[in-house]
């Protein structure tokens, strides 16, 4: 098992200002950064290994980013009534954890077995928290159908004595569900 690498190794500040110094750099100007880590903070990383390391950092905002515009997209474009955009965002989120455990699966002979432990438990733990608000979701949204539906009858109900015809019931029926007609 190779062994981890030199910036992971790193105090967690000094990590920090190395990903601001890539990020700002637009994950170029390796050579640049080396000698600024190493001026600034007397650390000798090579160009190489800041390379390997900004590649993954790159590819961490990327799903980050992506992941931020697909919740936008989903807040602009789904209709809140029985809260389908939270179920969305958990899909999402389910999604992205089960592509990322399948990565460390993948990523096997990079990893430590003690961190891969870490990283497995963490992500056990965040499915079951998923898990727990997709289903309380579902249950709002059981609670939302009821209460439509129990409007709807109501209305029904009273549109019936009212006087109106079967017609006009079924459509004000039909509008207060959602039905197309």
């Amino acid at each position: 098992m190779p062994p981890r690498d030199k910036i992971s190794q790193l105090p967690p500040d000094l990590r920090a200002t190395i990903d601001r110094m890539l990020i700002d750099a637009g994950f170029s100007g390796y050579d640049m950064l080396e000698q600024m880590i190493l001026d600034a903070h007397g650390v000798s990383i090579g160009k190489s290994s800041l390379h390997r390391y900004g590649q993954k950092l790159e590819r961490r905002l990327s799903a980050i980013r992506a992941s931020t515009e697909a919740a936008r997209a989903i807040a602009e474009a789904a209709p809140d009534d029985a809260d389908h955009r939270s179920a969305a965002v958990i899909s999402l989120v389910q999604s992205s954890l089960f592509d990322a455990m399948l990565a460390l699966e993948e990523a096997d002979e990079e990893a430590d077995p003690a961190d891969r432990v870490k990283l497995l438990a963490n992500a056990a733990r965040a499915i079951a928290e998923a898990s727990r608000a997709s289903q309380g979701q579902k249950r709002f949204e059981q609670e939302v159908r009821a209460r439509i539906e129990a409007t709807a009858t109501s209305v029904e109900t009273i549109a019936r004595k009212g006087g109106l015809s079967a017609d006009a019931v079924e459509t004000i029926r039909r509008e207060i569900l959602g039905i197309a007609s």
